[in-house]
């Protein structure tokens, strides 16, 4: 077999073992069978995109932010994982929506990628995978972006992990313990969020948590969150918000509340059975909240009779 022909089969050899990955470092390729002459040729043709030291893209550059994390994972050496904020977002946290690419790799790393916010940390860092990528826990999450980002931030990002089953006060308190000694930023919010949550209970959504921290600072007395009443109809809803002893709760209603002629159908009844439980409501929806929460929490108070 010719020279050209044994590289051409090499060449597709590796092709073969690399396929279904788009973001590849040297040692991958190395691994794979490749040399540096291979990824050389592949750049200068233009079918390889050179991302960052030994970091390579199979095809032209992209934007994507998960692509953009997977590459500078790989290029800040093993070790390094997804961190802080980035980390909140992959997790799918309230609170934060950001594209920032932010790792923690061991102390003594060296690279430094371009366009990659990078902490060093001599504390163990315990990865676990999320969207494929290693990422710090989600209660390793919370404290690390609690340094970063204000208390609000923090106190949905708890309210949402504890609310999907990711984690709960006792596991956040536990980490914070063990991994919040001297010198690291971010305790006492994270502290104080998981106070809020225990004293409040999880809320259904940011909106949610938004309007409760309001009214909690305009003094209007603590709900019941997610009440559940149960109807003449034999039927149990649970209101976002709810005062017992006055028969009335407050709700937050989403962008889809009435998205089809179902929906609608559906909440009406809703509606109509806890008014035949003698229930009044108020509803808001996430946009006022956010707009006006002053005007949300005047209302409010008046519904209750507290003015």
């Amino acid at each position: 077999m010719s020279v050209p022909s044994r590289m051409m089969r090499v060449m597709g050899e590796l092709d073969q073992r690399l396929r279904g990955f788009e973001i590849v470092s040297r040692e991958m390729v190395l691994a794979s069978g490749g040399t540096d002459a291979m990824i050389a040729s592949r750049v200068r043709a233009g079918w390889w995109t050179r991302l960052h030291p030994g970091v390579y893209r199979i095809g032209p550059r992209s934007n994507r932010w998960l692509e953009r994390l997977r590459a500078a994972v790989l290029a800040a050496g093993e070790g390094a994982v997804v961190s802080h904020r980035s980390a909140f977002v992959l997790w799918g946290l309230d609170g934060l929506r950001t594209q920032l690419v932010e790792i923690t790799v061991p102390y003594e790393h060296a690279p430094v990628p371009e366009g990659v916010i990078r902490h060093r940390t001599r504390r163990p860092v315990e990865a676990v995978t999320v969207q494929g990528l290693p990422t710090t826990s989600v209660e390793r999450t919370i404290l690390d972006a609690a340094a970063v980002v204000p208390q609000e931030v923090i106190a949905k990002g708890v309210d949402s992990a504890v609310r999907s089953g990711l984690t709960d006060p006792l596991r956040l308190m536990r980490v914070v313990a063990d991994k919040g000694g001297p010198g690291v930023r971010g305790v006492r919010k994270v502290e104080r969020a998981i106070d809020l949550l225990e004293m409040r209970g999880p809320t259904g959504s940011p909106a949610e948590a938004e309007l409760r921290r309001h009214m909690d600072d305009s003094g209007i007395p603590p709900p019941v969150p997610q009440w559940e009443v149960t109807c003449p109809s034999g039927r149990t809803y649970r209101v976002d918000f709810g005062w017992p002893d006055r028969n009335k709760g407050v709700e937050v209603d989403g962008v889809g509340a009435h998205s089809s002629a179902e929906q609608l159908e559906r909440d009406l009844a809703r509606q109509n059975d806890l008014l035949a439980a003698g229930i009044e409501l108020r509803r808001f929806t996430g946009r006022q909240i956010r707009r006006n929460p002053k005007a949300v929490v005047e209302e409010i108070r008046r519904f209750l009779g507290l003015l």
